[in-house]
């Protein structure tokens, strides 16, 4: 463990490189929970110019747990970010002469669960105002009834509820983020060997290995260890600092912490095979940016592999980045999940591991 012991020594007394190992997990860290945080809220951009008629929904929506933005104008609330603009330009008295001719304009820019379930709660509100314009006897008494109205309960309480784990979808998209992450740096981190290549460091330091597999067991262990930590801390973060549920069971938080260690291990075997191929830094920055990228985008990193052409989605089952993606969403699914594929996925993670130990192996000695 000489060597293993020599390079983690070498990584933390850097003190720049130090700091960058520990400011980089909770700077994606906050990334990934303002990712989570607006994909699980719920927005509404609201312009209704009728005072009595805003007030009412307004306070009808809140006792639903929507976030309300007030627009300035119509406009403004078609072209928000929210999850449903809607536009109710229609008087109280206008209500009132004709229930049955409300007009609302909305606008959702996509549609997902939450814009969805905005849209149940919105039909709760505009059918509960329908009835009191209806039963109403003259516009003044409307308007009376809509001011009594915002003070009792909800006419409809809408829960959300589906099957399985109700953010598995953003879970699962933030992981694939962390994937993308922590691939580029565990390769980018290798060429820090390069300095001791050109230096002949790295020939001195194979002296004390009892032979290759050793030594390359020995450093990617280092980037291996260094990735698990900077991972257990953005979880640690993630759950205990931001309060984030990320409904998984003790034993699937194993599970994940052990593919990302196996994650680290092929990323940091690729880049050391990459470091074997030039004593150029600008050549080993290109070389790891062709391969990672590549990696991550047909991995399913970036975007779902699903809407990629067939072909690449058949080379992609051979990457991976593909098997912890899809681990990624049998783990945050809030099933039991897929017993039979999670064992796949991490018997092809191990065996890609030992593939690229043994074409270590096989770099001459002058290009290590």
């Amino acid at each position: 463990m000489r060597i293993f012991e020599l390079y983690l020594k070498r990584i933390v007394k850097r003190r720049l490189t130090l700091i960058f190992m520990v400011l980089l997990p909770i700077l994606f860290t906050f990334m990934v929970v303002t990712q989570y945080n607006d994909a699980t809220k719920v927005t509404l951009a609201l312009y209704a110019p009728d005072p009595a008629v805003d007030s009412y929904v307004s306070a009808m929506l809140e006792k639903q747990d929507v976030t309300l933005i007030h627009a300035e104008d119509a406009d403004s609330a078609i072209k928000s970010s929210a999850n449903l603009g809607i536009v109710f330009s229609q008087t109280a008295d206008e209500l009132y002469a004709s229930p049955d001719g409300m007009k609302i304009e909305s606008y959702a820019k996509e549609t997902n669960f939450n814009s969805k379930s905005l849209e149940v709660k919105l039909n709760s509100v505009f059918s509960s105002l329908q009835t009191l314009a209806k039963n109403a006897p003259d516009a003044g008494a409307f308007k009376q009834n809509m001011k009594l109205m915002e003070g009792s309960p909800a006419p409809i309480k809408v829960e959300p509820s589906i099957l399985g784990n109700p953010h598995a979808v953003v879970l699962t998209s933030t992981f694939n983020m962390i994937v993308f992450i922590m691939l580029f740096l565990t390769m980018t981190n290798t060429l820090l060997f390069l300095g001791d290549k050109v230096h002949s460091t790295t020939e001195r330091v194979l002296l004390t290995a009892k032979n290759k597999l050793s030594y390359y067991l020995q450093t990617v262990s280092v980037f291996a260890a260094i990735g698990v930590v900077q991972f257990l801390l953005m979880i640690a973060l993630m759950s205990g600092a931001f309060g984030i549920d990320l409904e998984l069971s003790a034993s699937h938080l194993l599970l994940l912490v052990l593919a990302y260690g196996l994650l680290n291990v092929i990323a940091a075997g690729i880049g050391l095979l990459l470091v074997s191929r030039t004593t150029k830094q600008s050549t080993g920055r290109l070389l790891v940016t062709v391969v990672s990228l590549p990696l991550a985008m047909l991995g399913g990193t970036l975007w779902p592999s699903s809407i990629m052409p067939e072909g690449m989605q058949r080379f992609a089952r051979i990457l991976p980045t593909r098997w912890i993606t899809e681990l990624n969403t049998e783990l945050f699914s809030g099933f039991s999940g897929n017993s039979g594929a999670v064992t796949t996925h991490f018997i092809s993670l191990f065996g890609c591991a030992a593939v690229i130990f043994l074409l270590l192996t096989r770099v001459k000695t002058q290009d290590i």
